[in-house]
This record gives structure tokens, C-alpha cells and sequence, in this order.
């Protein structure tokens, strides 16, 4: 998901009532506030609603193989109904079937389906969740299949994408503009789902019903368009690869589409669809063109983009943004920045392969989806501009980070926990973002160049025949060790000591500059707890950059010096002096 944020036209709603040049130096101001406070500084009057976390025991005891959705949307009075079929796999044994739906939505009734019949169930509904009676116990290897009638009105999302639900606006010619974005609250905002990261279904289908002439884009490949007498158009989409629940989505406008296509560094030639407000068409034509070259770089360095057998579709949406598996949700309004290319687009198509190829099998991991992400951000600027904006990106990243949290906890967690900030969980936490960017970062000085891009292609396609795959095989589930194992493997070097300090707890190692009594510079670690953190660090010394290995504490003579010149190192420096009593 996004990290920045964008004001709305709302928040200057009484801008007529002052003098024109102070509207405007009001708002440059604002904006600049934004951009350098950055995530991290943003409250909201809500925290997102619980996902994720530890699982109960029903819930652990089913793996759900497929989700089979028909929803119709009436957007009159804000309100969705139909049903969801869960076909799911057991594997311990279980007596009752429990999935997670918002309270908000009115239950029908809940049928077990078996050989095209049904069979009505008993429920009860507790904080969230429905307990489904299943007939018999249940035991592993069976399989199951629930669908549940509902209907109601979704949680209009108060601020899409960091807290979600529904987006429900209007085009500027008065026709109804819907999307739906619960990456932080789970899909339960608007499906009865199992929302946990760990388990991906691997298909899902859905049947959404609008008024005509809106049109439905969504997840995987469009199947058909039923024509209803009613004036309204059913849509069909079908998703082939397994995807983490709030990926689930739909978008709904009077879409014009902008259709092209492109080939793979596998030679596989897959769609690219825009779905845009008719009066974009020829801006969208012209960011399908950026598409192509942010392709080309995440290929180059990350293999394949991941969903070949689907499209890479974007939806230009009412809020800022959001990825949404094979249908990125966008809403920069086509603007460039500083270096030339759309920052939001570059970053939620990287979550093609950060999050949605590669998943956190558990939020205390999500720093693999947007810690990665980031450091991909700028990476780009490195690649279309040099190592010298790349830096200068990263230290802009350094002044955002917030140090109040692990950003790789080793318990369980719901997703606000660690996207948002304790103890009331309302203010946004960027560290997921910019610190595991700079550690990355970090990462890359110590293991080098070679070692550290190898080990970032293996952690998208562990084996190179997985950059093959588009059968869906290809998607996996993975954790911050299995990243470690995977550097340490490529690298040679025992890295326990260096994900200990940066991820598994929040403060920075600091490097003492100490200026002894005989003059010379003393220069050594100091870290919580006294941690183990034998960190090299490069020195220049009269002009000239040396790089020294840091397991005990060094000496050096010279009075000119510059630590870490280039920037390289996540820590906090502390400059002392120590001279004759």
C-alpha cells in the first residue's frame, strides 16, 4: 500500500474568504508539510479494524481453496447483497466453521452445499465473526463448502487506503465512481472471509451486478457480460492465482478502457489494461507508456512479472491508491514528480511482486511488502537518475523514521499494529516503510552489490524455474528469516546479528566519534542491550575513502576525517570528547 498521502479539496473549503496570494502560499505550504513530515507523522481519527493476528482454532483448521462471490451493488442507497461460497479444505478436525464478517451486515442464512444440494446451518454471530454448526464433526482431508446470504451497507471508508471500507463518489458528470480498499481491516468489511495473511485462496470468481452504464473492473480475467432486462449488466470476473483477501476487489465507474500489452522477459506477451475516467483516456495512454518502463526495471532485477496468465490492469479510482492483485488501484491524477515519472504507479505495481507474488505469512512480517517496496522506490531513482539522487532519496527516508517499534516482531500481530502507531494506534508508523527501505539499504553496503541483487531475485523466485510458472504455483507465502537465510546463503556471512539489532527491536545501533586525550579519534559501536554488531563502516581520511572492519574499536590518527561519508549506514552517531582532568 501507499505510503504518501494527498490533501483534499475539502480541507480548503473556506479558501474563499482569503486573499488570493495567501490561498496559494497556504497551500504550497501544506503540501511541502506533507511531503516532509512524510507517513509517519499522519494522525487519523480511526485506527483500521482488526486483521490478521493470532488464529483461533476453528479458523486454523481450514484452508480455504476458493471464494465464489455475487455480489449486486446498489448505489442509490449505498448498500450490496447476494452471497459468498467459501469452499475450503479441512485439516483438523472441526465442529464449527468460522469466518470474520463486519456486524454491520444483515446474515439470511448459511447453507452447507454438497453434490448441488444444501442444507440449511445453524450460526451464531460474536465480535466479528460467525460460528457456523457443521452437522458432524469434520475431519482432515474433507472438504467443505459454506455459502452465506448477507446484505447491508459497507463501512464507507473514513480515510482510503490507511483505513478502508467503500469509496462511494461521483464522476464530475454525475455517474457513480466506487471502489472498495481494506488492505489494514481485511476484506470482512464488505465479504464473510477467513481474514488471516496466511491463507490465500486459490481462485476466486465473482459476479457483480451494477446499473448500466457503469462498468465492473476486478481481480484475474473477465469471463463474459450478462445483459440483465432490468437495465442493469452482470460482470464475470475470474481470478486463476491464489490472492490474500483484502486484494479482493472491485471498481465500478463509467469506465473507458485502454487496452495494450507487453512482453516479458520470458517472452510471454500478457494485457495491460487501463480502466479509466473517459476524459483520461489519452493521459492513461500515456502512463501505460511509464507502465512499460517500471516493467522493464522490475524484471531486470526481480524476474517475471508474476501474473503473465491474467493482465496487469489499473483502475483509476476515487482515493489515492492501492495493490490490488492484476488490478492496481490508481488515483494520482496522472502527476509526475520531481525526477519525471508517477511515484504512486511505480509503487503499487512493485507490490505485483512485494505482497502479492511474495507475502507475509503473517502482519509482523509486512515490512517484506512495503520495507521492499521502498527500497524499490528508490532504487529507480538510482536507475534513471544515479548513485548521487539515490543517496539523497535515502537520507530523506533516515529523517522519517520513528524508532518506537520493532519493524520485524517475532509475535503475532493485526495489521494496525505494526502500520500504525502505539499506543492508540490513530497516528501512522512509516517504519515498515522508510526504515525497512534504509535497512535494505544498510544490507546492501555490507554484503555488497552481487550478493545483495542475487539474494533479492531469490526472495521474489527462490528457484529459477519459478520465473516459469503462471499457474499460480508461483505465488508464496514467506518470512523476514526466510529472507535471512537466503542473504546469508548468497553472501557467506552469518547475518543473525544484523537482523537482531535493525528488525527485531527499535533502536538504532549509535557509533561513538570520541576525540581521545592524545588527539587521536576513537571510533567504536554502542548498541541496546549490548548487542553483538560488528558493522564495517568507511572512513574518509584526508580525501580518501577506506573502509574498516568494526569489531572492536579503531584508532585513527588523522584530524581530518568524515564518517560514513556516503550515507550508507542506519544508525545514530554520538560525538564525545574526552580529555585530562
Amino acid at each position: 500500500m501507499t505510503q504518501n498521502l494527498r490533501l483534499k479539496k475539502t480541507h480548503l473549503s473556506a479558501r474563499s474568504f482569503v486573499p488570493f496570494f495567501l490561498r496559494v502560499t497556504f497551500l504550497f505550504l501544506a503540501v511541502l508539510l506533507i511531503f516532509h513530515h512524510g507517513f509517519s507523522q499522519r494522525r487519523f481519527r480511526e485506527r483500521p479494524s482488526e486483521s490478521g493476528g493470532p488464529l483461533i482454532y476453528e479458523q486454523a483448521a481450514y484452508d480455504v481453496l476458493s471464494y465464489s462471490i455475487s455480489l449486486e451493488i446498489f448505489p442509490e442507497n449505498r448498500s450490496i447483497s447476494g452471497s459468498v461460497l467459501i469452499t475450503a479444505k479441512i485439516v483438523q478436525p472441526v465442529a464449527f466453521f468460522v469466518v470474520d464478517l463486519e456486524d454491520v451486515f444483515t446474515i439470511s442464512k448459511v447453507q452447507l452445499v454438497e453434490n448441488r444440494a444444501s442444507q440449511e446451518l445453524k450460526f451464531n454471530r460474536v465480535e466479528g465473526k460467525i460460528w457456523i454448526k457443521l452437522p458432524v464433526t469434520k475431519q482432515p482431508g474433507e472438504l467443505v463448502a459454506i455459502r452465506i446470504f448477507y446484505s447491508g451497507k459497507p463501512r464507507i471508508a473514513p480515510n482510503p487506503p490507511w483505513v478502508g471500507g467503500f469509496v462511494w463518489e461521483k464522476t464530475k458528470e454525475g455517474f457513480d465512481w466506487i471502489g472498495v480498499a481494506c488492505q489494514s481491516d481485511g476484506a470482512d468489511v464488505w465479504l464473510p472471509v477467513k481474514d488471516h495473511p496466511s491463507d490465500k485462496p486459490n481462485s476466486v470468481s465473482l459476479q457483480i451486478t451494477v446499473p448500466k452504464p457503469l462498468y465492473v473492473a476486478s481481480n484475474g480475467r473477465l469471463i463474459k457480460v450478462e445483459e440483465n432486462a432490468n437495465g442493469k449488466r452482470t460482470f464475470y470476473w475470474q481470478m486463476s492465482s491464489p490472492i490474500n483477501n483484502y486484494n479482493i476487489t472491485i471498481n465500478v465507474a463509467p469506465y473507458k478502457l485502454v487496452k495494450d500489452s507487453y512482453r516479458s522477459i520470458d517472452g510471454k506477451v500478457f494485457p495491460i489494461i487501463f480502466y479509466v475516467l473517459p476524459e483520461n483516456y489519452e493521459k492513461a495512454k500515456n502512463l501505460i507508456e511509464q507502465t512499460k518502463k517500471f516493467l522493464a526495471f522490475y524484471e531486470k532485477f526481480l524476474g517475471p512479472y508474476p501474473f503473465r496468465s491474467e493482465k496487469l490492469g489499473i483502475a483509476q479510482t476515487p482515493y489515492l491508491g492501492m495493490e490490488h492483485s492484476t488490478i492496481i488501484s490508481y488515483g494520482n491524477n496522472f502527476q509526475n514528480n520531481s525526477y519525471g515519472f508517477d511515484w504512486l504507479l511505480l509503487h503499487e505495481l512493485g507490490h505485483e511482486w512485494w505482497g502479492n507474488l511474495v507475502t507475509n505469512s503473517d502482519w509482523r512480517d509486512f515490512w517484506l511488502h512495503e520495507g521492499f517496496q521502498s527500497f524499490m522506490d528508490t532504487l529507480y531513482v538510482e536507475e534513471i537518475q544515479g548513485k548521487k539522487a539515490y543517496f539523497e532519496e535515502m537520507q530523506k527516508r533516515v529523517k522519517r523514521i520513528r524508532n518506537k517499534q520493532p519493524v520485524a516482531p517475532r509475535e503475532p500481530k493485526f495489521a494496525y499494529q505494526v502500520y500504525m502507531a502505539e499506543p492508540d494506534y490513530t497516528s501512522s508508523d512509516g517504519d515498515i516503510y522508510d526504515k525497512g527501505a534504509i535497512v535494505l539499504h544498510t544490507l546492501r553496503f555490507l554484503v555488497g552489490d552481487e550478493a545483495f541483487f542475487r539474494s533479492l531475485r531469490k526472495m521474489a523466485y527462490p528457484i529459477k524455474k519459478m520465473e516459469t510458472i503462471t499457474d499460480g504455483t508461483q505465488v508464496r507465502f514467506a518470512t523476514t528469516d526466510d529472507f535471512k537465510h537466503i542473504v546469508e546463503t548468497e553472501s557467506g556471512m552469518d547475518l543473525d546479528w544484523f537482523f537482531e539489532v535493525y528488525l527485531r527491536q527499535p533502536e538504532l545501533p549509535k557509533l561513538i566519534v570520541e576525540k581521545t586525550e592524545t588527539g587521536k579519534t576513537k571510533i567504536y559501536w554502542e548498541t541496546p542491550k549490548n548487542l553483538s554488531f560488528p558493522m564495517p563502516i568507511e572512513i574518509e581520511i584526508e580525501g580518501k575513502i577506506q573502509k574498516f572492519q568494526m569489531k572492536k574499536a579503531i584508532e585513527i590518527s588523522q584530524a581530518n576525517i568524515k564518517v560514513d561519508p556516503k550515507g550508507w549506514i542506519l544508525k545514530e552517531e554520538e560525538y564525545r570528547s574526552k580529555t585530562s582532568p
